[in-house]
């Protein structure tokens, strides 16, 4: 019988029961680093899909995912982690979840058959033209999040699809498919294994390089995020202190002033100039901080 991939056996699993601990541990981890080179040779496909992505931040839009089961599980962490890490606004955030929130602690299998509750969560998202949706399936025929692209391309919501397969249904739908053709699974059909490595790398430099051109991410350092606890109001003032340096007090004083925000703090202390002015003027530079540095 021919297999997707995802759903095929490796040779390598044979005999596992016998092996060492140790050896079954470096053939996962062999496995794992073979998933990334996928990414690798996707990375023409990646790129297209950040510059989407990046046009449609740049234009205020709404930006969904949508999955079921454990590749849901890894578009919820994108989608959930941009706000924290690049200052994505969260109102501008929807997750698209087989099952809903209640489905995430027990994964119940039977919501990702449910296509029709794909196109019903497209509908309540308020998703629609101009806005963009991202979709994560191993298999690329997981009847929920195709539900969600058909929803999409009615609506004229533009599409990024990463699946794991070739010539699956999630691409073909796809404005901007990613083939992340990862070898078969050590167990087969675990596609949290590898498939989900390369799905989660493939996911973090899309967001990654998106954040580097809209000016989130300057030197090394995660300028838009707001400072809101203790670890992340250390990680400002080392941050204002390299890419302006300040002293200590005055990265301090000035952080306080921009209410926790990084790169209003930077520009207050590069313009000598108070946090209403230095919002004012990352207004005018679509909040780009890299023309003052």
């Amino acid at each position: 019988m021919n297999l997707p991939t995802t759903e095929d056996r490796d040779p390598l699993s044979i005999g596992l029961s016998t092996k060492s601990d140790d050896d079954v541990l470096a053939l996962l981890l062999l496995r794992q680093k073979q998933a990334l080179d996928a990414v690798e040779r996707a990375i023409p496909q990646i790129s297209r899909a950040a510059d989407a992505l990046k046009r449609a931040a740049q234009a205020d839009s709404k930006i969904g995912y949508s999955g079921a089961g454990s590749a849901g599980l890894t578009a919820l962490s994108d989608c959930l982690e941009l706000p924290g890490t690049f200052g994505f606004p969260p109102e501008r955030m929807r997750m698209l979840y087989a099952g809903g929130a209640e489905n995430l602690l027990h994964l119940a299998g039977t919501h990702e058959d449910d296509e029709a509750a794909g196109h019903h969560d497209f509908q309540k998202s308020g998703l629609g033209k101009g806005d963009i949706l991202i979709g994560v399936s191993a298999s690329g025929s997981t009847h929920y999040t195709l539900g969600t692209f058909q929803a999409a391309k009615a609506a004229g919501t533009e599409t990024i699809g990463l699946a794991n397969n070739p010539n699956t249904p999630l691409l073909e739908l796809s404005d901007h498919p990613i083939l992340l053709n990862t070898p078969a699974e050590i167990i087969a059909g675990s596609t949290r294994l590898g498939a989900a490595s390369a799905q989660k790398a493939a996911l973090n430099m899309i967001s990654t390089l998106v954040a580097l051109r809209l000016g989130h991410a300057v030197r090394g350092h995660m300028v838009n995020l707001v400072a809101d606890n203790e670890k992340l109001k250390a990680r400002a003032h080392r941050i204002l202190q390299d890419l302006t340096g300040c002293t200590a007090e005055a990265a301090e004083r000035n952080l306080e002033q921009a209410g926790g925000r990084v790169k209003t703090a930077a520009l207050m202390i590069l313009q000598n100039i108070d946090a209403t002015r230095a919002e004012q003027i990352l207004e005018e530079h679509s909040g780009n901080l890299r023309p003052f540095l």
